[in-house]
């Protein structure tokens, strides 16, 4: 992948990144960090998720815009460069 490449994409993540809500990216920290049980009470304080209210209109949230796939047993990114541009570049700062 060429630099230039690189660039465009950060910028998109960006711009994706952006128009999340704190809740929605606490959220997504939970998961990227791998956790399997957010809404236990420990997780959700690590993570700062306000309650299971959040988690549930979170991930409601990013399934309809189309950031997130579920599948029947396992959650994961759609794409898995954006989980690692949060994981690696966004939430690393």
């Amino acid at each position: 992948m060429k630099n230039s490449d690189r660039c465009h994409i950060g910028l998109l993540f960006v711009t994706i990144t952006e128009t999340l809500t704190t809740q929605q990216l606490n959220y997504f920290k939970a998961l990227i960090a791998g956790e399997k049980a957010i809404s236990s009470t420990e997780v959700m304080h690590r993570y700062q998720i306000s309650s299971t209210t959040s988690i549930f209109r979170s991930k409601s949230v990013l399934i309809k815009n189309d950031n997130w796939i579920i599948k029947p047993v396992k959650s994961r990114f759609r794409t898995r460069f954006y989980a690692y541009w949060l994981k690696t570049e966004y939430f690393a700062k």
